[in-house]
């Protein structure tokens, strides 16, 4: 596993900061960071989410606020990657650097609420779907608009995310300050392959042969860079595909237990349960009923 590759962000000399519409067949990013604060919205697809060292699912609204050198990858599912897939990969993603409107702009006390948000994304924030909902009109404002009225909607945009009650931290560890350094790409090729071998069995042995370490070094790069065991990465992922498939599929527990790459379904329960907090069942349950309440 590797570190995350620095992204180097377009400049664009007519706009302090960037903001952005992608249209895609599927997100390509790999694994990476920047210097530049990142929220993202995601307007059509979905896929596992990894920022920082929090894995989870990702839909269509799924609104995320990321910090200065906080490593993040979305991945689509498998179905995007076919070579004769339709489906398709949207998001609004708008990046800017904190000192874009001057070092003191977050200093004065008006500032205060905001400076706070920008400080607790040093983490990862989720957002729920309401405040999702509530600012994707003016993403799609801020997009479209020119001059100090872009600066207007920018400063609305944040004023709703920072007094916002339903932000949800996502990483347990902070990576901004350390700055990581660019690496090779061995993220994206273990990512890629426990994600189109994820019904097999999966042995430390041949990934850590596809990243080109031993099995030792392996284990110690991946806990040194996102606090999870190799193990933990793997059951994790394979996790946040059981959530899809309960969510998305008419498929039994036994039979979603398999597909995920389990072969004990009572392992598969204690698993699902020791990440998600509750049992399949409930969490089927308790996500639809949250899904018809939206």
């Amino acid at each position: 596993m590797n570190r995350p590759k620095l992204l180097k962000v377009l400049e664009n000399n007519a706009a302090s900061f960037d903001i952005r519409y992608e249209k895609v067949p599927y997100f390509d990013n790999p694994w990476h960071y920047h210097p530049e604060i990142e929220l993202t919205l995601i307007t059509k697809s979905k896929g596992t989410r990894f920022v920082g060292d929090n894995i989870e699912r990702f839909n269509e609204g799924d609104l995320v606020l990321l910090g200065s050198n906080l490593p993040h990858y979305w991945r689509n599912d498998s179905i995007y990657y076919e070579p004769k897939s339709t489906e398709k990969a949207e998001a609004m993603i708008l990046r800017f650097r904190l000192d874009f409107l001057g070092k003191p702009w977050l200093q004065i006390p008006e500032m205060r609420e905001v400076k706070q948000l920008f400080e607790d994304a040093a983490h990862g924030i989720s957002f729920s779907q309401i405040t999702s909902d509530r600012v994707t009109p003016i993403l799609q404002k801020i997009h479209l608009a020119r001059g100090i009225d872009q600066v207007i909607d920018f400063l609305e945009l944040f004023k709703i995310l920072a007094q916002a009650k339903d932000g949800r931290s996502l990483s347990t560890k902070i990576f901004g300050e350390s700055k990581p350094i660019n690496d090779s790409d061995r993220m994206n090729q273990v990512l890629g392959y426990i994600h189109k071998h994820l019904q097999e069995k999966i042995t430390l042995e041949t990934v850590a042969n596809l990243a080109n370490m031993n099995a030792t070094a392996f284990c110690r790069y991946i806990k040194s860079k996102t606090n999870k065991t190799f193990i933990e990465l793997l059951n994790d992922i394979r996790i946040a595909y059981a959530c899809r498939l309960l969510l998305d599929s008419p498929r039994n527990i036994s039979e979603i237990c398999y597909d995920c790459g389990f072969n004990n379904l009572t392992h598969f329960n204690y698993i699902f349960k020791k990440i998600t907090g509750t049992n399949p069942t409930n969490y089927r349950k308790l996500k639809g009923d949250i899904v018809d309440k939206l």
